[in-house]
């Protein structure tokens, strides 16, 4: 990408100088790791005291060190450039040598001395050119310096002055203390390191940038074609969605008025899939459009520097430029899958229940990626695939025929993630429970902000519900229209709207107590190794007694196929059995590499997952209890799991420690 070469008078007269906080000319400039600058009374306001703040512009947070705002590097660069802003004059400048001759009034300025910078008269300036000491100094008329016509000049005659050394100009520049030093400081503390003068040091520094920076340059143009072609696929889908639906309607014009329904049907489905691509389209191309100008901005400044900067600023700036250079160009985004809807006719439009058509969604190349930029938009996204062997189920005996039962090894794709914290929340949230609300949202359980949290499969906040005051939900379960949960040693069950129907207090004798939903009329709690279960009047119904209870203590349960599944803490085991209480199966703790068991859940096939947190794993196994490996990993950005749960559209969440839920969708591979 061709890269225009900068220009100091664009440089001076844009809003470069412009503190984008106060909206005023920069003060004191301070430079943050994202390369933008604020006035240092500006940042200290939005730190506000606190150990960190978070860049106006991008966002991106920033650890103060010790000294707070006052420590941040200082931009000299800005420094260098805001010499050259002219002050608003009010009245026309003086001599500032009269009075050094016994003048009372100093004359009108017509010249100034760029090596002084001094204003002078006509006659000051004369015997500024005759003087021995200052004959060779560059004199210019007060029209021409105004008017900037010498700010090139002007620029190549600053220097910086030393902090330590009053009057002393940097020259040098030490390689390992990586310092910019003058001549006494080369002579004191720095005698015995190597250095180099300070116009070698930016010449060899010069090219680790230019490189870095043209990484960063094609990041920028893979961002802006992937960002083109987001919204062109996005306006496929438009132009697809009016071309169905036209055949779809002039053959249901043709057809019999029982096909109307159908017809409603069909284009009902169309659109939910195409409002729910074009926001995910949407989504996706408004945060590449950010990142754009970001890594833009960044390039831009970068390229100040390198074109206007001079070697002291250039070093003092060279390794916070490296670094934000190097963050930008690792910038990577998970690709939008395509399944462009497509139209099948069906002949047989007989019969009683005819159908003329139906929707097929089929999957092409991913949205956003532009061809030859796919290595990189996937960046860090493969994930390694592993082979399952079919399980042979041994005939029973006297058969002549032996089934083939191949296992459905699930394989997780990433959907999206997002953070349960809300706005009014106090506190980091600590995620104890999750199930599904609906068929297409989550309950959250927050036991730090002692709240429940409704969340879309897409990470929006749908709001809160209702729980009585001072209450911390741990378990969280959705029984029809009703929420359960237990809090301490109670189970409580609130209405749709959080109204408390009943509480019940519960035997002590573990730290917390799982609920799950039977069906839409029952809910089962865990006390004390077995399961009491409940109707929704409060009654208690039944006591489901596992083999083995008085042995066991179930910390986390789910229901699977025909019974449940519960994390065993005393065997340090995963039990399943049935709605009797008989024990099916149960995966030791050397299936469970060695470790505590978690939370656990099954999907709609009976394969079970359980949360390995002290491994970072969830693992799957087998209605029956055999092992299918890994599920998900540290390579799916799993860190800390606490609890997960699957909804009924096969989305698998999982909520980690820091409060963040990763959604992915479940396929089978052999399926």
């Amino acid at each position: 990408m061709a890269a225009k070469a900068p220009s100091l008078s664009e440089a001076l007269t844009s809003g470069f100088l412009t503190c984008t906080i106060c909206l005023e000319r920069l003060r004191r400039p301070k430079i943050l790791p994202c390369l933008h600058s604020y006035c240092q009374e500006c940042l200290r306001k939005l730190a506000g005291g606190r150990k960190e703040l978070q860049c106006p512009e991008c966002r991106e947070g920033v650890a103060l060190p010790e000294g707070g705002v006052g420590a941040l590097r200082t931009n000299f660069f800005i420094n260098g450039l805001l010499d050259l802003v002219r002050p608003a004059r009010e009245a026309e400048p003086t001599c500032s040598l009269c009075p050094l001759t016994g003048q009372e009034a100093s004359q009108l300025a017509v010249s100034r001395c760029l090596d002084c910078a001094e204003d002078m008269c006509q006659d000051c300036a004369s015997g500024h050119r005759c003087s021995r000491l200052t004959h060779l100094h560059l004199v210019v008329a007060m029209e021409d310096y105004l008017s900037g016509e010498h700010d090139e000049e002007i620029r190549k005659r600053q220097a910086l002055r030393c902090k330590e050394h009053a009057g002393e100009e940097l020259r040098f520049f030490c390689t390992p203390c990586a310092a910019v030093l003058c001549r006494e400081c080369r002579l004191g503390a720095h005698l015995q390191h190597p250095c180099l003068p300070l116009a070698e040091a930016a010449q060899a520094r010069r090219p680790v940038i230019v490189e870095l920076l043209s990484g960063v340059e094609e990041t920028v143009q893979v961002i802006r074609m992937g960002r083109a072609n987001l919204e062109r696929e996005a306006a496929e889908l438009q132009v697809r969605e009016a071309s169905i639906r036209d055949a779809v309607e002039q053959a249901c014009s043709r057809v019999v008025q029982r096909l109307l329904a159908h017809q409603e049907e069909v284009l009902t489905q169309l659109e939910d899939y195409v409002e729910e691509r074009q926001k995910a389209c949407q989504s996706l191309c408004s945060d590449l459009e950010f990142q754009e100008e970001v890594a833009s901005s960044t390039v831009a400044f970068a390229q100040k520097v390198l074109g206007l900067g001079r070697e002291a600023e250039i070093v003092s700036l060279e390794q916070v430029i490296c670094e934000r250079l190097r963050h930008l160009q690792g910038f990577s985004w998970e690709p939008l899958a395509t399944h462009l809807p497509c139209l099948v006719v069906e002949a047989e439009i007989e019969g009683s229940s005819p159908r003329l058509f139906h929707l097929e969604f089929r999957e092409e190349s991913p949205a956003g990626v532009p061809e030859g930029y796919k290595e990189a938009a996937t960046k860090g996204a493969k994930k390694k695939k592993k082979k399952k062997e079919n399980h042979v189920e041994p005939a029973e005996e006297g058969s002549q025929t032996t089934v083939l039962t191949p296992l459905l090894a699930p394989k997780p794709f990433f959907s999206c993630s997002f953070w349960v914290k809300t706005p009014s929340d106090k506190k980091r949230p600590q995620v104890t429970g999750l199930c599904p609300f609906g068929s297409r949202e989550l309950l959250v359980a927050d036991k730090q902000n002692q709240k429940l949290k409704r969340f879309s499969l897409q990470g929006e906040f749908k709001g809160t519900i209702p729980i009585p005051s001072g209450v911390a939900p741990v378990s969280v379960a959705v029984v029809g229209s009703k929420v359960a949960f237990t809090a301490s040693s109670c189970l409580y069950l609130l209405n749709g709207e959080g109204g408390l129907v009943w509480q019940k207090a519960l035997q002590r004798g573990q730290a917390s107590h799982a609920v799950v939903a039977l069906g839409g009329d029952r809910v089962a709690v865990c006390v004390a190794g077995q399961l009491e279960v409940y109707d929704l009047e409060g009654r208690l119904l039944q006591k489901i007694v596992p083999e083995g209870s008085a042995e066991r203590c179930l910390v986390f349960l789910a229901n699977c196929k025909d019974g449940f599944v519960g994390s065993d803490w005393y065997h340090r085991s995963v039990v399943l059995f049935t709605r009797t209480g008989q024990l099916v199966a149960e995966c030791s703790e050397d299936q469970l590499g060695k470790c505590q068991p978690g939370a656990v859940c099954a999907d709609s096939t009976g394969i079970i997952y359980v949360v390995l947190r002290e491994l970072n794993k969830v693992v799957a196994f087998s209605p029956s209890g055999e092992d299918l490996g890994a599920f998900l990993t540290a390579e799916n950005s799993i860190d800390r799991p606490r609890v997960a749960t699957v909804t009924g559209e096969g989305r698998f969440a999982v909520a980690l420690s820091n409060g963040t839920v990763h959604i992915f969708r479940i396929r089978y591979q052999g399926k």
